[in-house]
């Protein structure tokens, strides 16, 4: 089970929620395992939306365009009923004799209610629905405009809406099971992704050759690329730059800083590639940020803050081999969104619970040298943490 019903519960009961609306795809593939094809098409405009009362095991309501609504099938998180809106036509003439099965059955009783001509409607009933006779909704203000919220507080004149992207954010910050497994999983699709690519590094091989690579790896593996970042030599201080014709010479390193998406997970690596042996500054470079990570992995304890794993792992960069390291962050939650709680910032006072998933990074960018980077997701346990990877995090080196 993806959701972590009794962290949700707990928190709805803990600010008096009788109901909970998702707005964004995030939300709505943790909530339900559905990857909208709307909201993937459409960010800005689409509207999908999964509604659960305070009993989230009883299922969600889901709430979606006509065109789309048959993905409500796919869901791995109980669904109690799907609400379609919009115009979309799916026919059954008048000469079929057949009988349905049991899914086409469920797809055509939904897509043949005619109550909803828009995302408004069918979401007002299904907040009713959830919680009748008025009550306490938080609706995840960050997957719709400001007016649509206050029309959607207009039709809900008995019912309290209030903000619930905090909220959802905080009950994500500890995985379950099931997630931990799914991040595992985007994260072994990028490693053999990784693989793929170093075992194509030779001399005069370019940048885009190398990303082209990656993804193809990715992409043949089931995944989505979201962020293939692979740069040659010195090119890589300037990472977020499309890649380019820059061809690899024996001596370089390449860079890789890569993301993808498994199942509606998130992976996000970095690792650091020598054609040949790496020259002493470059090596001696990269085990000061790796001993950063290693201290990350080595004290990181539900209860601390980020600001102190902050601290500690920056610490350990500085007294290995790089004194003047400095960092705006060195990591991230991971799961259904790249960056979840908690960020390991100088600034976060969040904390670190068991079961939260740190994304740990400690790359170093120099002009006139490149970058030396490592990153990897590891949970966090009360008896020691427990990395998600198996890719080597010592320097690469292809001979």
């Amino acid at each position: 089970m993806r959701v972590n019903h009794d962290r949700l519960q707990r928190t709805m009961k803990e600010f008096g929620l009788d109901a909970l609306v998702s707005t964004t795809a995030e939300n709505l593939t943790y909530l339900t395992g559905v990857s909208s094809v709307h909201l993937d098409m459409f960010p800005h405009s689409g509207r999908a939306f999964a509604v659960l009362s305070r009993d989230t095991r009883a299922g969600a309501l889901f709430v979606c365009g006509r065109c789309e609504v048959d993905q409500f099938l796919d869901a791995d998180e109980r669904i109690a009923e799907a609400f379609a809106y919009g115009p979309f036509y799916r026919e059954t003439p008048a000469e079929f004799a057949g009988e349905l099965d049991h899914e086409d059955a469920l797809l055509r009783a939904v897509s043949d209610d005619p109550r909803f001509d828009d995302a408004l409607s069918a979401l007002t009933h299904a907040v009713r629905q959830a919680c009748p006779g008025g009550g306490r909704v938080a609706v995840d203000e960050e997957g719709v405009p400001a007016e649509f919220l206050d029309e959607l507080g207009e039709r809900l004149p008995d019912h309290q809406l209030v903000l619930g992207a905090g909220h959802l954010r905080h009950v994500r910050q500890v995985k379950t099971a099931r997630e931990t497994e799914l991040v595992a999983a985007a994260a072994r699709v990028a490693e053999n992704a990784i693989r793929a690519t170093v075992a194509i590094m030779r001399e005069g091989v370019t940048e885009r050759e190398l990303v082209r690579e990656f993804n193809r790896s990715v992409v043949t593996q089931g995944g989505t690329p979201r962020f293939t970042l692979i740069r040659i030599g010195a090119g890589a201080v300037a990472g977020q730059r499309r890649p380019t014709t820059t061809a690899l010479r024996r001596g370089q390193a390449v860079w890789f800083d890569v993301g993808a998406v498994v199942d509606g997970y998130w992976c996000d690596i970095a690792r650091v590639a020598t054609l040949g042996e790496p020259d002493q500054r470059l090596a001696r470079l990269y085990d000061a940020v790796l001993a950063g990570e290693q201290a990350a992995l080595d004290h990181a304890r539900p209860g601390m803050t980020g600001r102190e794993l902050f601290t500690l792992t920056v610490d350990a960069v500085r007294d290995t081999g790089i004194p003047h390291y400095r960092r705006s962050h060195v990591g991230h939650g991971i799961g259904v969104e790249v960056y979840d709680p908690v960020l390991i910032r100088p600034d976060s006072t969040d904390a670190l619970s068991e079961g939260t998933v740190v994304n740990i990074e400690t790359p170093y960018y120099e002009f006139g040298f490149g970058c030396v980077h490592v990153e990897d997701p590891f949970v966090v346990g009360a008896e020691g943490n427990h990395l998600l990877t198996t890719l080597s995090r010592e320097l690469i080196v292809v001979r």
